[in-house]
This record gives C-alpha cells, structure tokens and sequence, in this order.
C-alpha cells in the first residue's frame, strides 16, 4: 500500500510543481477620505518577477474599470483608467518579495468597490478584495452670535458620512433637541455639511451639541460653556480708550513726518505740508499740498519675475487715470470715519494691510469704500505727490472690482488686468503666492459664488506675503471669518450746517 502511494506522488509531483496561485493579503480594506491606502496579493515564487503580469481592476456587475498594469517590467498607463491617473503606483520592491501591492492615494468616495489582483506568468490566477471609502464626521466647530443682551446662538457645524442627526442638551441633561434648526448640504467631495444652531438665555450654564449617525454611535460632541466662552465687551473706561486713540493718531503723525523728511532730502527746492491732529472724537484730517513737488525716481524693489514689471507698469498708468475721477481724494479728507472692530475711532492709514495681512473695509453702500480702494491704487501709481500711505514701497498693487463677479480666483483676477500686459493666469499665481511684496484689493466683494469662496480662503491661506484689502457691504462676507482678518467700518458723516 505505501508503495502505491509513493508512486502516485511521484507521479502527479511535477503537476504540483506547476501549480500558480495568487492570495489576497486581505479581505477588505477600509480607507479615509482624501488619505491613501496599500492593498496586496501574494503569488507564488517565481524565476523571475521581470516576466510576469500584474493587473488590478476594479469589478462590477456594469462595468470593469483598470486600475494598473505591469506588463513584465513596463507600465501600460493606457489601461489605466481616468479616474485613477496619477493616484495609483505600484510597490516595485515588493515584487521580489512575491507581492503585487499597489498604493491608491487621494481616496474619493466612489473609489469603493470590489478590486481583482491577477498575476499572470505562464498560467493566470487572481483574487478579489473589497476597498470601502469612509468620510467620518470631523471636529465641530462652534460659533457664538449675540442675539440681545438676553440672548446668544449657539452654533456647530460638521462634515461627513452618513448624514447625521444633531442633538443638543444643557448642564442638567434636559434635551433640548426640539428647539435646535438644523440643516445640511452636500459639498464637492458628496459629504454631507451638517449646521445645527440653538438660541439660548444668556446665564450660567453649558450646552452640547453631538453628532450621532442611524446606528445610534455618537460621532463628535461639543460643549459651550456660557458665559466663559462668549466675547465680551471691552473693559476699557471711556478715558483710556480717548488716551489710547490719541497715542495712536499721534504715532501716525510721527510716521507721516519721517516719511515727509525722507522725500525732502536732496531735493532742491521744497514746499510745506501742514498735518493737522484734531480730538480723538473727530476724524484725523490730514492736508497736503506735497503733490507739487518735482517727480522722484521709483523706488521700487527689484522683481523676481519679468512679467510682473511688465504688469507694474501697465497698471501704473491705468491708476493714475483715477486722479481724473470725482472718486479719489488727492487730499486724504474722505466724507466719512474709520472705526475698527471695537468702534474705535483709527487713522486711514490702518487700511493698508500688513505683509500677509488681510484688512476686511466695511460700509454700506455708497458709503466710500470704492474711493478709498481708488485712492490706494493711485498714490501707489502716482509720483508727482506725497506717498501718504506708504504704499510705493510695494512692488505690485492690483485693484480688482469683483461686484457679479464668479469663478477660480486667479482667473477672475487675471481676467482684470489690461491684455496688453500679456500676463498668463499661471504667471499671476507665482506673483500672489511668491515672497514679493504686493497688495491686492477686491473691491465689492460679496459672498455666495462657491468657486470663488473656495478658491479665494484657499489663496489667504496659502500666500506668503501678499496683503489683501477687501471691501464690502455687511452681512456680505460671513465665509471670510476663518480668514483671520482684521475689519474696519466706515461710517458716513453727517453734514454739518
């Protein structure tokens, strides 16, 4: 008996030899949104791994989509699909541990699905895995809005997968759940953005709001705690915000003479300027007649990129049109005053931003907002008067006036400027992102055109030095607060008898 056996193994020996099989490393896989993720077959040893094929698909009952194909040492990127491109590689070095492991990066939500990994050498073999996207529910954010002074909502916001249900409750557990607003949408990714907001009486107490899916698993939470977390007004008296508003203007006024005395140095002849500092109720007012004095020489930084000279000067002669115009005020003595966020009354000056500096100028309509933004652009283009602002020190000013205005950021920007400065939108991108420094104004900025909120947070978060002024009317910039800007309000003055 045993010697039949022998001989049978013998026998069917070499057929054994022959046999291939390929092996899922898993049976499923399950990734995050926008991260990446591995997933691996072994096959059987082989002489060489430079003769085999190696393909991944991804299969349903409709349709089969490539994913990657190694035919014996070269990449075929014609089978692989569009909506893989450059997301997927295979792991080379790990073909000479008799493994075909791909790596799938920006993960999509329709990138779930069932995988087939096929090796092929002189016989064929495959096994299928399953690969689930998951987008679960990030960190909520809270926001606080004063309603009165009785009240305040509460707001949380979240985005992810499934939709979600949002509960609310007090420091005593009671449910207050009825009382919430919530809404949803869905944004570009197909994750749902889910707002809850509930009003509140303004006493000592804590709230929290949870996120919670249909399988009952709490997802995220939040707690307020009121008063504690809510802004409150300024402690200041009345008479040291008076004091800290005259150190202020008169700071302004001591620049304003440095830069005077700089100019005058080595001209010839030179006219007198008189600066007016007036009480820290009124506005600063300051008069010049500087602008008679012979044109000076640009003294501009030298720029990295040839096309933004050739913007500079194009731009230079658009804006001192402007002086032309009713609109701008060769003076400075502008019909209205400027309040910052606390409604302190602050020098005009504090409209130029810093480097990488957003200042957001607030106003209703008509209330000057497009005469100060025409202002800037020409004491930047102008040469013939006193650099007020400090402003020629930058190498490009770019006015833009966004009112109806839509689309990617830098191609609506670009779409502003003269054609004959020849500037592509690409080169644009390299001027606004790079280390020079620029200021670009977006005059009439309102709210509601998603690729151009998308676009334009994405480029404040992004930049390194450029400063951005943008004006608008109120209740109009609400997606601009997690920009981190500085804003100011101008308000119109009353005409005095």
């Amino acid at each position: 008996m045993r010697g039949e056996i022998f001989t049978l193994l013998l026998v069917t020996w070499p057929c054994l030899q022959a046999l291939f099989i390929v092996e899922s490393e898993q049976d499923s896989y399950d990734g995050e949104l926008h991260d990446k993720i591995t997933m691996g077959c072994r096959f059987s040893h082989v002489p060489s791994v430079s003769r085999i094929t190696i393909i991944w698909q991804r299969v349903s009952h409709l349709e089969t989509v490539g994913v990657y194909q190694l035919d014996k040492g070269n990449e075929n990127p014609n089978f692989t699909s569009v909506q893989y491109q450059s997301r997927v590689r295979l792991l080379r070095e790990e073909l000479e541990k008799f493994r075909a492991v791909i790596e799938l990066s920006q993960l999509r939500l329709n990138d779930s699905g069932t995988y087939q990994c096929i090796v092929i050498q002189d016989e064929v073999d495959y096994k299928q895995t399953k690969l689930t996207i998951r987008a679960p529910y990030k960190p909520i954010k809270k926001t606080f809005r004063r309603l009165s002074e009785k009240q305040v909502e509460l707001s949380c916001e979240s985005q992810g997968l499934p939709l979600a249900r949002v509960t609310w409750s007090d420091g005593k557990l009671t449910d207050l759940t009825n009382r919430s607003k919530s809404s949803h949408e869905t944004n570009s990714d197909g994750v749902f953005v889910v707002t809850s907001r509930l009003s509140v009486a303004y006493d000592v107490n804590n709230y929290t709001c949870s996120y919670m899916t249909d399988d009952s698993q709490t997802r995220q939470t939040a707690m307020f705690s009121i008063p504690d977390e809510i802004p409150g007004k300024s402690k200041l008296t009345t008479g040291y915000a008076a004091i800290a508003v005259i150190v202020v203007m008169c700071v302004g006024l001591v620049l304003a003479l440095l830069i005077l005395r700089r100019r005058k140095k080595g001209q010839k002849r030179m006219d007198i300027s008189s600066e007016e500092c007036e009480s820290p109720q009124q506005n600063l007012t300051v008069t010049s007649t500087d602008h008679l004095l012979s044109k000076s020489n640009s003294r501009f930084d030298s720029l990295t990129f040839t096309s933004a000279y050739n913007v500079q000067e194009v731009l230079k002669q658009k804006y001192a049109e402007f002086n032309k115009t009713t609109e701008t005020k060769t003076d400075f003595t502008l019909p209205h005053t400027l309040l910052s966020g606390e409604n302190q009354h602050v020098d005009i000056h504090s409209v130029l931003p810093g480097p990488r500096e957003t200042v957001l100028l607030e106003g209703k309509e008509g209330a000057g907002k497009t005469s100060v933004a025409q202002t800037l652009a020409w004491s930047w283009a102008d040469q013939s008067s006193l650099d007020f602002f400090n402003i020629r020190k930058l190498q490009l000013v770019i006015l833009v006036d966004i009112k109806e205005d839509g689309g990617e950021f830098f191609q609506m920007v670009n779409s502003k400027i003269p054609a004959e400065a020849g500037l592509q939108t690409n080169k644009l991108k390299d001027i606004l992102l790079g280390d020079g420094d620029s200021l670009i104004i977006l005059d009439g900025y309102k709210e509601g055109d998603r690729e151009l909120d998308t676009s334009l947070i994405k480029f404040l978060r992004e930049r390194r030095t450029c400063r951005v002024l943008i004006t608008a009317c109120p209740g109009e910039h609400g997606i601009l607060g997690e920009t981190g800007r500085k804003v100011m309000r101008l308000h119109t003055l009353p005409v005095q008898a």
